[in-house]
């Protein structure tokens, strides 16, 4: 019901955009499959966390249907907030799927692209209060464990705009958990970042 068009005239409906309040399997079950074969195909672990905003490959899509490479950000990236890297990202298996960036409770943490916030809520426990923003149809950044958010779901944000406050996941320290997603999937925020500015 709310997948995206097919791409291309021989290709099945391919994708899937997250609305809040779906669950993988719940997406899985409207279009026909199980949310295993779901999760295999777009290469997510248990728990299986999704995000509003986030574009599911279905069962029956034409692989490399996006011409070209990822399209960056307009302006590109900038850190979050300033701070120490405390915890990098790692692939493996349940591995940390972002960066946490260490500091003070109460400092600013900011858009690290221009785009639009998809959520704004403490709807996914692990993360605390969490913001997410889609940059352009290929990347979202997130941000977790959040003491005030200051921008409200639909707000349009520029890069550097302060978007929140850095909170605590619950140790009494400050601490930001900062994803950036590539077509729904976590990559090494440090990656795309500029070396400077941790």
């Amino acid at each position: 019901m709310t997948a995206a068009p097919p791409v291309g005239s021989a290709s099945t409906v391919a994708e899937h955009r997250v609305q809040r309040g779906e669950t993988l399997a719940l997406i899985a079950r409207r279009h026909g499959t199980d949310y295993q074969t779901l999760a295999r195909l777009n290469g997510l672990q248990p728990p299986y966390t999704i995000y509003p905003g986030q574009t599911l490959r279905l069962p029956g899509a034409v692989a490399g249907v996006a011409p070209g490479g990822p399209s960056p950000p307009a302006g590109g990236w900038t850190w979050p907030t300033a701070g120490v890297t405390r915890r990098g990202y790692s692939a493996a298996h349940g591995g940390n799927k972002g960066l946490d960036i260490a500091g003070q409770i109460g400092q600013p943490v900011r858009a690290a692209a221009a785009g639009t916030v998809m959520y704004a809520g403490n709807g996914l426990p692990q993360y605390g209060n969490l913001l997410i923003v889609k940059h352009n149809d290929d990347y979202l950044s997130a941000y977790g464990h959040l003491q005030r958010i200051a921008v409200a779901e639909g707000s349009v944000v520029s890069q550097g705009q302060v978007i929140a406050s850095m909170g605590s996941p619950g140790d009494g320290r400050g601490l930001l958990h900062f994803e950036i997603r590539l077509r729904g999937q976590p990559i090494d925020p440090a990656s795309v970042l500029p070396p400077s500015g941790r």
